[in-house]
């Protein structure tokens, strides 16, 4: 809790001390006037900002905010940042704390439910991310508070710019309007984003060679997995990951370590080039023949790990499902209004406009799967509602590996599938789920591992572990994915621009960057467009201020008062409920 001791000053325009390290100085200005000031612990108001208690409603008043995050021996650096802008926000004359919780139990609580005020909350870099089309439209546009926009932020602005983008024709017109939604986003969006992450991915480089380091995604992407080669004996490619597998499901995109079996698992029409480009991978090439219909042949002759041949009709179906059910990937689909198969090998999307990320957005997502076999599902067994929920025992796929074991807690083994068009040079990847972080050095070091494929311990302790081993290499490289702290929308005070706007004022992003996650990232501005991007992030917006007075400003201009006699802050008293 922040308490205030109030004093009357008799000048204005002048702030208080304001807090150490680098904070505003004394030549800020007061918002609200040329009248007189009241001193609060580091900032100045208009004495009309400070009001007697008992002229407050208890409408007025803000309860205690939580901040969740997940437990410092899971993610040390996230919690040591909640705490701190926990005690930030707490001087503005708000009660905070910090409440730690699991992933799972964190997912549930704010993807699922309403019941939350602030949340730590990552998002990781994907192939279909570097197209900003995916984070622009799922996290920012108001259709899509039942997902990604988890914060039930609204805005008709944005909403009218980021699907402009969409249907642009000239890439250049395309960039701008992007930057434009990060313009609105950066000055009245839901979230305060802290920094693009630095990918740090270590690997025994003396076994294998054929890593890629993909602009935006890092080292582990399917490019390595595909290119990747043993340079003597090995056989069994062995990554680690810390934490467990949701589900291994073809219309699922729980987390990260489930995708990267998806994607070995299952054939998509495309995937990124070296250059971070959809490039045709199962598709032939993408033959647009006007502006709203777009023909893509397939490789013919490809089967399916069960021997069955993969034609056009897999192709409609895996799309269809999409369209038909609520899945992870329904968005990208939501612009086509038919898929027709042209022949065995050729499909055709039609759209309802012009829709510029769909080789990226959907084609480098969307598993092919086998109709012969989900028909039968759908039909005969399953026992849910939607099949992104039904979890098959040998998942089916026709990509370069095939399933052999998922054992919980402990790994998914994958078998290569000696009959792909682009088969791996390997004869087995184990990913291991190993929670310990010195564990997962120790079996990197002993040759037990050959690469870990996430890793959250201290990134200068496994730089320096590597520079120690000659038989090691490591890559970072910023990601097209970020941290941030989000905001409960359609819970007050966080309703209110001004509030959000007061927020963004209280996080030292120098002193969290450099010093908390030791410089292993970008300082971010309020984007969902990583640095990564280079033609697509809007350079030009200004980093909010770290000031007291700054923030104490944005909440006198949106209408806040304070408490008198203890400091506390209080809404105003128009605007206490979502909607006013």
């Amino acid at each position: 809790m922040a308490g205030a001791t109030v004093t009357l000053a008799s000048f204005a325009g002048c702030a208080g001390d304001g807090d150490s390290g680098g904070e505003g100085t004394d030549s800020e200005t007061v918002a609200g006037g040329d009248g007189d000031t009241v001193e609060m612990d580091g900032f100045q108001v208009p004495s009309e900002n400070v009001v007697a208690q008992g002229d407050l409603d208890d409408a007025q008043a803000i309860p205690e905010l939580t901040l969740i995050v997940n437990p410092p021996d899971a993610q040390p650096d996230d919690h040591e940042t909640s705490m701190f802008v926990s005690e930030e926000i707490a001087k503005l004359g708000i009660d905070t704390t910090v409440e730690t919780m699991t992933w799972p139990s964190q997912s549930s609580t704010v993807w699922d439910g309403t019941d939350w005020d602030m949340t730590f909350w990552q998002m990781v870099g994907r192939p279909s991310r570097l197209d900003p089309d995916e984070f622009s439209v799922q996290m920012g546009h108001s259709s899509f508070q039942e997902g990604y926009n988890y914060y039930f932020w609204e805005d008709d602005e944005y909403d009218e710019k980021v699907m402009a983008q969409r249907e642009e024709l000239d890439q250049a017109a395309r960039e701008e309007l992007v930057k434009e939604t990060q313009r609105i986003f950066h000055e009245r969006g839901p979230s305060t984003f802290l920094m693009y992450p630095d990918k740090t991915i270590p690997w025994n480089s003396e076994r294998w060679e054929g890593v890629v380091e993909l602009n935006g995604m890092g080292a582990v992407n399917m490019l390595t997995f595909s290119n990747i080669e043993p340079t003597g004996d090995r056989t069994d490619l062995n990554i680690a990951y810390d934490q467990e597998l949701q589900a291994l499901n073809p219309f699922d995109q729980s987390g990260e370590i489930d995708m990267i079996q998806h994607r070995m698992i299952w054939d998509r029409l495309a995937w990124p080039d070296e250059s971070a480009l959809p490039a045709p991978r199962l598709a032939e090439e993408f033959n647009w023949k006007d502006d709203t219909t777009l023909e893509v042949p397939i490789k013919q002759g490809h089967t399916f790990h069960d021997g069955e041949d993969l034609t056009a009709e897999d192709v409609k179906y895996s799309y269809d499902i999409h369209r038909n059910y609520s899945t992870y990937f329904s968005g990208p689909v939501e612009p086509v209004n038919e898929i027709t198969v042209v022949d065995d090998y050729t499909v055709e999307f039609s759209f309802d406009y012009h829709y510029a990320p769909f080789p990226m957005a959907a084609m480098g997502r969307i598993a092919i799967i086998p109709k012969h076999k989900w028909t039968d599902i759908i039909e005969n067994r399953m026992d849910v509602d939607n099949p992104m929920l039904y979890q098959e025992d040998t998942p089916l796929g026709s990509g370069p590996m095939e399933f052999v074991h998922w054992k919980p807690s402990e790994e998914v083994r994958l078998e290569r599938f000696d009959d792909h068009f682009d088969p791996v040079a390997y004869e087995a990847r184990n990913s291991r789920i190993i929670p310990s972080v010195q564990t997962m050095l120790t079996q990197l070091e002993n040759g037990t591992l050959d690469m870990l494929a996430n890793y959250r311990g201290d990134k200068d302790v496994l730089q320096d572990r590597v520079e120690q081993n000659d038989s090691l290499s490591m890559a970072s490289t910023t990601t097209v994915g970020f941290k941030q702290i989000s905001y409960n929308n359609d819970r007050p005070p966080f309703h209110i621009d001004g509030f959000r706007r007061a927020m963004n004022h209280r996080f030292d992003k120098e002193t969290i960057v450099n010093d908390i996650y030791s410089g292993w990232g970008s300082i971010a501005p309020n984007s969902l467009v990583s640095s990564a991007l280079d033609s697509w992030h809007n350079d030009e917006l200004e980093r909010y201020e770290f000031s007291l007075q700054a923030a104490a400003n944005e909440l006198i201009e949106a209408g806040f008062v304070w408490d008198e006699s203890d400091g506390m802050l209080y809404m105003p008293a128009d605007k206490t409920e979502v909607g006013n």
